[in-house]
């Protein structure tokens, strides 16, 4: 029996869609959705970068908003541990992040340098945010680095 090349991807299209829907039918406390952050802002003054992170979900354990200064090297690549202190009386995230040159410039837009790509764990935290964000969770990111300021990829977030 021969099957069309058209057709095997329709089925596995299908197939596909039907693995998604999956984790969206089970019980809200075993697909708690993961926290992401959808804009990001950097300043860097000498060797200390300062992050601001906003459109933060979920708000109930961020407030929405976030951010932390860190230590820069000027290293292409290397880890970094990570402290996000959260909107007012939400708490903090800790995380150890890796940290490199991502394959082209995906969506970035003109100016930019360089792509860096994320990866991580997260390590600890305090407060609300970390009822929700929990040791062990996965940190992700895609951040387009300028001359002047970095920001997140368009159309991606940083998770975690």
């Amino acid at each position: 029996m021969s099957v069309s090349v058209r057709a095997r991807a329709v089925v596995i299209a299908a197939a596909s869609v039907s693995l998604l829907a999956v984790p969206l039918a089970m019980p809200a406390s075993a697909a708690a959705a993961p926290g992401k952050c959808t804009k990001l802002a950097t300043k860097t003054v000498g060797s200390k970068l300062t992050a601001t992170l906003s459109g933060c979900a979920p708000a109930a354990a961020t407030g929405g908003t976030g951010g932390g200064t860190f230590t820069t090297t000027g290293a292409k690549s290397g880890t970094l541990n990570i402290t996000i202190t959260w909107a007012t009386k939400h708490g903090t995230t800790k995380g150890n992040v890796k940290f490199g040159p991502a394959k082209g410039l995906g969506k970035c837009p003109a100016g930019t340098t360089t792509r860096v790509a994320l990866t991580g764990k997260v390590t600890g935290g305090t407060g609300t945010a970390f009822k929700t964000i929990k040791t062990g969770q996965a940190i992700t990111g895609s951040v387009c680095v300028g001359a002047k300021t970095d920001s997140l990829e368009p159309s991606t977030a940083l998770t975690f």
